[in-house]
């Protein structure tokens, strides 16, 4: 029997929250040492608030915070891939190596990667992009933040054509977001998409309350949240075919990729209630 879709976020930690109880959280690995290893869904030493704004926007339920994701029933795999604000290359290696030769087992559909790969460096090649298309190929959404560089550029995975790449929407201005510089690599316009990035309502880390925050890393959750949305009701769909529901819903902009708002959610039958 095939599993319920499942999303795996990759992050540097996590906090359990009242938004996303234990019971959906159906795997944690940990990717930081040698070897990919268990960790507990509540332990200390992966405290981290960015994945845990990153996984409740992506897949919380609101049950404290009343703010819901995209897919607030999700099935849930957690990876820390990182400590503090680095994610090292290796880290992320790893942790697609383990999705390539266990997702399948989970249901794992949707791949969440708020971060950019390290530069490159002559003589260094990242095997990330072949990792990403690998996924692709298997019909495993990864979704990316495409906004981490300082000089603007549109980095890895974000950059890949195998890969939904994610910049950010500015709510209150009405326009895009400070972040990568819009560009066509490999014959592809990225980033794929825009977000709502900032500024947004999210859940405080204790779930009594909300809190404002933004980022790309954000704005990308929410689009993660909504492609495991649209395969959860349509498993046939790939990447190509989520990215094209959701740009079909969203607004169309001159020069810049379509821009992804929460009504455009809601005429795709997914009912997020925020309040931004």
């Amino acid at each position: 029997m095939t599993p319920r879709p499942a999303i795996a976020i990759l992050d540097v930690g996590f906090v359990k929250h009242p938004d996303l109880p234990a019971r959906r959280v159906i795997a944690c690995r940990d990717t930081t040492g040698r070897r990919v290893v268990p960790f507990r869904y509540g332990d200390p030493r992966s405290f981290a608030e960015h994945g845990t704004r990153t996984m409740l926007l992506a897949a919380g339920d609101g049950r404290g915070s009343g703010l819901v994701s995209p897919s607030p029933r999700a099935r849930v795999v957690l990876m820390k891939v990182g400590q503090d604000h680095r994610v090292p290359r290796q880290a992320i290696v790893r942790a697609f190596r383990w999705l390539l030769a266990r997702g399948a087992a989970y249901g794992i559909r949707v791949v969440l990667c708020p971060f950019g790969d390290d530069p490159e460096r002559r003589g260094v090649r990242s095997e990330i992009p072949s990792l990403v298309r690998a996924l692709d190929d298997r019909g495993v959404v990864v979704v990316a933040a495409a906004g981490w560089d300082p000089a603007g550029a549109c980095v890895s995975p974000a950059s890949s054509r195998h890969a939904i790449g994610v910049g950010g929407w500015d709510v209150e201005a009405k326009r895009p977001a400070r972040g990568p510089r819009v560009g066509v690599i490999g014959g592809v316009l990225k980033p794929d998409l825009l977000a709502p990035a900032v500024p947004l309502h999210v859940p405080s880390l204790d779930g009594r309350s909300r809190e404002k925050a933004g980022g790309t890393s954000f704005a990308a959750s929410l689009v993660a949240g909504a492609a495991l949305a649209l395969v959860s009701k349509d498993p046939r769909l790939d990447r190509e075919g989520v990215l094209a529901r959701l740009a079909e819903a969203a607004r169309r902009l001159p020069g810049q990729p379509p821009a992804l708002g929460l009504r455009a959610l809601l005429r795709l039958g997914i009912p997020v209630r925020r309040a931004d």
